[in-house]
């Protein structure tokens, strides 16, 4: 019997088959593709951000940060040896993908009674890093030496990362524990 004496009755069938084999082959193929090139595969979820850690290490001078951020002794020889404190912040960002968000921190004065005081004017909100993210998921971190401007008085230094250098939108905030400087 052919197909125009049984109805048709085959026809529903082989556009079944024939759109299964489609959707195989354009779900392995978008597999393959994402495999080998993983920074076109989307990201999905929420856009999230924090820091994961920011220890202080007080009483360091700057010259044995450079040393400690791979700077050779004899070019941190001519650099001047100030006093400070070295933060050793981490973070970690998620389906921030191709952005580059500002990470700035600030030195913030605590009082005799543990109250937070004033902000150090020259030290409010300096540019630590710019963090690019090329994947889903990124994280990293960086040794930022802060000036003591008053050796002996009580500090914290507060991390912000911001989605866009006019600071319109903070996506994560942090502060060290109160260190002696």
């Amino acid at each position: 019997m052919s197909e125009e004496e049984g109805g048709g009755k085959g026809r529903p069938l082989r556009v079944l088959t024939v759109l299964g084999v489609l959707i195989t082959v354009v779900g392995g193929g978008t597999s393959l593709l994402f495999s080998v090139r993983p920074g076109l595969r989307p990201c999905l979820g929420d856009s999230t951000a924090n820091f994961t850690g920011a220890p202080v290490f007080p009483r360091i001078r700057y010259r044995e940060h450079l040393i400690h951020n791979g700077v050779s002794r004899e070019k941190a020889a001519g650099e001047p040896n100030l006093l400070g404190a070295e933060v050793r912040f981490s973070y970690r960002v998620t389906d921030f993908r191709g952005d580059e968000l500002p990470l700035y921190w600030s030195l913030v004065a605590v009082e005799r009674d543990g109250t937070v005081g004033a902000i150090d004017p020259t030290q409010d909100r300096a540019l630590a890093m710019i963090v690019r993210s090329d994947s889903c998921n990124e994280s990293g971190g960086k040794d930022l030496f802060v000036l003591i401007p008053t050796p002996g008085k009580r500090y914290r230094v507060v991390l912000e990362l911001y989605r866009d250098a006019q600071r319109r939108d903070r996506v994560a905030l942090t502060q060290t524990a109160t260190f002696r400087g």
